[in-house]
């Protein structure tokens, strides 16, 4: 079940996050042809791409989470040695877990704010929360990847070792 759930997530975040990047590649494309080729500026295109990069760069938060591909201080690794490794590895989980769970409240609370005070984005003008909402979402679910590698390492993935 929990290695459902997070093939699941990926499987999920992989297509929105390539739809993403997608979206962005046709509006700044769209936006030069425009520009050069006909002298024709679009309002706003610049601005969606911008807002879809930032929800590709969220996703690509929770898909580093599930490769275990982030960033990580190294130096340190030789005081708890090789044999208490693996306990280290599952308590930086746990931790981590809880990290991603409290900034998915703090990320909660900052849309529910903007919600209340209706805020919109410049030039366009809808509704920001709506795009707001990958900021928990991306949080919340690192916290539960994590969450799962502590409960059960060996479905964590090493982005640095062979998978097959």
């Amino acid at each position: 079940m929990l290695s459902g759930i997070l093939k699941g997530l990926k499987l999920t975040e992989s297509i929105v996050a390539t739809a993403a990047y997608a979206v962005v590649s046709a509006l700044l494309m769209i936006d030069i042809v425009g520009r050069e080729v006909f002298g024709l500026a679009i309002l706003g295109l610049q601005q969606v791409a911008v807002y879809a990069a930032i929800v590709a760069g969220f996703l690509g938060l929770t898909l580093a989470t599930s490769d275990s591909a982030h960033l990580r201080p190294e130096f340190m690794d030789f005081v708890a040695g090789r044999r208490m490794e693996r306990h280290v590895a599952r308590l930086g989980d746990f931790i981590s877990a809880f990290f991603f769970f409290a900034a998915a409240y703090v990320a909660w609370t900052f849309v529910a704010i903007s919600m209340e005070s209706g805020d919109r984005a410049p030039v366009l003008y809808f509704k920001i929360w709506p795009l707001q909402l990958v900021l928990p979402f991306a949080f919340a679910s690192s916290a539960v990847k994590h969450l799962i590698f502590g409960l059960r390492p060996d479905l964590k993935v090493y982005s640095d070792k062979p998978t097959g």
